[in-house]
């Protein structure tokens, strides 16, 4: 009996080993490299020269910094909102609106191809669409209909366009979760308050919103953090530019370390993220309640 319990506990112990690993090996590992190349000035050379602060008082007066700056605050917030709104639109419409529940779930299947498809084929797709030829399906569609000359929509908004994709991409994700939510809310409720005449406006209002209150925050946060951190989408669609009008920070950062090969600088450019993502957490968790959500229910 003993050793059975012995050889189940190794077993379960064994299953922790990779998340161990990379939680406190790698990532561990990674952030103290990344750290200590922050102070360095190092190169393609690749020779670990300490200097003090100077990547540090660099980023500070780094004329590009403010644009920067700004296109990290606005590509942040708006593809926030977009994420979590349309994932919640879709979520409600699919699961409590669209009585059909097959056509609901299939609706909700094709939506997940975005997701699941490489971000390459979705940057491929996307400039297509906003190409500046005669031949891009926007510019042929604006032709066809009004007769216009091409425009190339990249260049002229190009921030827009990565807020869009972003958007479309990662709204998936709020959809599954707020669905999955959806259904879990016990149906009576939503009899009891339409035999008390509440309109429609007033379940989503009054019964759906605050029972869907939590994975809201939940998706707020997450989603806010990784888009912080995040630049995958904008490099292969526009690269950041033209002149940097849809670079972020991360993806700054990123620049300065594997294309300009300045290691030191790109890697001290990095960690002025850091402060943001731990105040984020801490309003998370303390003013915000989040710590009632990470608990283990009683």
């Amino acid at each position: 009996m003993v050793w059975r319990k012995v050889k189940e506990q190794g077993f379960n112990a064994m299953l922790l080993v990779p998340f161990f690993f990379n939680q406190y090996v790698l990532f561990l590992a990674t952030a103290i490299l990344v750290i200590l190349i922050a102070f360095t000035s190092m190169d393609s050379s690749m020779h670990w020269k300490f200097n003090g602060i100077v990547n540090f008082r660099k980023a500070l007066i780094d004329p590009k910094i403010g644009l920067i700056m700004l296109n990290t605050i606005i590509f942040v917030c708006m593809t926030l909102l977009f994420k979590v709104v349309w994932g919640f639109i879709i979520a409600v419409t699919t699961t409590y609106y669209m009585e059909n529940k097959t056509v609901g779930s299939w609706f909700r299947t094709i939506w997940l191809l975005p997701r699941v498809s490489p971000g390459v084929v979705e940057a491929m797709l996307w400039t297509w669409i906003f190409s500046s030829s005669e031949y891009g399906v926007l510019n042929s569609l604006m032709h066809t209909l009004y007769g216009s000359a091409p425009v190339a929509w990249l260049d002229k908004y190009p921030l827009l366009i990565n807020i869009l994709l972003a958007g479309v991409m990662g709204s998936s994700l709020s959809m599954v979760i707020l669905s999955s939510a959806m259904q879990s809310i016990n149906k009576s409720y939503f009899y009891v308050a339409k035999v008390d005449g509440a309109s429609e406006w007033s379940i989503l209002r009054n019964l759906i919103v605050p029972f869907l209150r939590w994975p809201i925050m939940f998706l707020v946060i997450w989603q806010g953090l990784a888009l912080l951190t995040s630049y995958e989408s904008i490099l292969l669609l526009t690269d950041g530019g033209p002149n940097s009008r849809s670079e972020t920070w991360a993806l700054y950062a990123f620049h300065k370390a594997f294309s300009s090969l300045d290691f030191g600088y790109g890697s001290a450019v990095s960690l002025f993220i850091l402060p943001i993502v731990f105040v984020v957490i801490f309003l998370a968790y303390r003013v915000f309640g989040f710590h009632k959500l990470m608990n283990a229910a009683k």
